[in-house]
């Protein structure tokens, strides 16, 4: 049993859906790297989810993200941001990272 304390403010529950993302890093003080790609999300609460990303993320990372919506028959954009980071080594030099984040704004639906 873990004496961590529990993170979270609400339940999470098993969402796994695949998800666009769309993230920028800094290179330098005069130049940033954009990037996009697909990750899988591995569960969800109305503040947060864990994602499952191809590529390393840093701790305060904000990534744009677009959700399938089963209300909305369309994918919903939110904005997110990276809280915690694992490494999870999946094959011979291959590499994937799990990211705890919390939602900081879902955009709405257009009309």
């Amino acid at each position: 049993m873990s004496n961590q304390p529990e993170r979270r403010n609400r339940e999470r529950v098993p969402c796994r859906l695949v998800c666009s993302y769309e993230l920028t890093k800094s290179v330098d003080s005069n130049s940033v790297k954009f990037s996009e790609g697909h990750g899988h999300s591995i569960n969800c609460s109305g503040s947060g989810m864990l994602l499952l990303l191809p590529e390393e993320v840093d701790q305060r990372q904000v990534l744009a993200i677009q959700v399938p919506s089963k209300v909305k028959k369309a994918q919903s954009t939110k904005l997110i941001e990276v809280c915690w980071t694992r490494l999870i080594s999946v094959g011979a030099g291959v590499n994937m990272y799990l990211a705890g984040t919390r939602v900081l704004f879902e955009l709405p639906f257009p009309s």
